[in-house]
């Protein structure tokens, strides 16, 4: 009974092991995929078929190291189909439960961060000051005033600076990193709300809430600009500060 016991948790520690390494490695390997924003039901689906079928070639080659199975086509088809029958279930019911905890999650934070929007999000108390965004060599120059300059996102070596000009939407490439470009342009109303984009706060009208995270609609952009997780309480945070800065 006991070499049962330990056999048994042999395949539990292979697959807790291939499924952290999974979760963390293809994060890392492939961000864009995973990134919140292009985030979709189907590709939550195919992430997990792929993760059911790296737990089958693992408790395959576990199997083989014990000594009950060869390396074959046949024992991999045996295997695959056994790991997807067994694990296809539980980890489809647990990703609902997942997916609904975090829509309910982010629908609150989503009316938390509406409700300090209120009319007071205007551009630190309507405070006119002109934003001076520079290239990292600093041959490139872009003036905009507060209420002009929507969001930047990050685009490789690049940042594009989306912003207003005449009421028309622009977008302008600067060789800088957005890391740079937040801290050179030196104002109280960008905000880094996600790895990839800083925005301005005084243009956001509405914050909305889904399964994959919260969105900013700004004035005059039909793009949603995503709010990663961890930023969310210092969004709110700064939202407090204009509304009070603006009441």
């Amino acid at each position: 009974l006991a070499a049962r016991l330990v056999i048994f948790a042999g395949y539990g520690l292979v697959t807790s092991v291939i499924s952290f390494s999974y979760d963390q490695l293809t994060r890392i390997a492939f961000p864009r995929y995973f990134s919140d924003r292009s985030w979709t039901l189907g590709k939550q689906i195919f992430s997990l078929l792929l993760l059911v079928f790296m737990i089958g070639l693992g408790n395959l080659f576990y199997s083989h190291f014990l000594g009950f199975t060869g390396i074959s086509g046949t024992s991999m088809l045996y295997f695959q189909m056994y790991t997807l029958l067994v694990g296809i279930f539980p980890v489809t019911i647990l990703t609902l439960f997942a997916r609904m905890k975090h829509l309910r999650d982010n629908l609150e934070d989503a009316r938390s961060l509406n409700a300090r929007l209120g009319g007071g999000n205007e551009n630190s108390a309507g405070n006119a000051r002109i934003l001076v965004f520079r290239s990292e060599n600093d041959k490139e120059t872009l003036d905009l005033s507060n209420d002009q300059f929507l969001y930047a996102e990050s685009a490789d070596n690049y940042t594009e600076i989306v912003f207003l000009e005449n009421r028309i939407l622009r977008r302008l490439l600067i060789r800088s990193s957005l890391k740079r470009i937040m801290q050179t342009t030196d104002d109280p109303d960008l905000f880094q709300c996600h790895r990839s984009f800083i925005v301005n706060l005084g243009q956001i009208s509405n914050v909305i809430g889904n399964t994959q995270g919260c969105r900013l609609e700004l004035k005059g952009a039909t793009d949603q600009i995503p709010v990663s997780r961890r930023n969310v309480a210092g969004l709110r945070q700064r939202l407090d500060v204009i509304k009070k800065a603006t009441n």
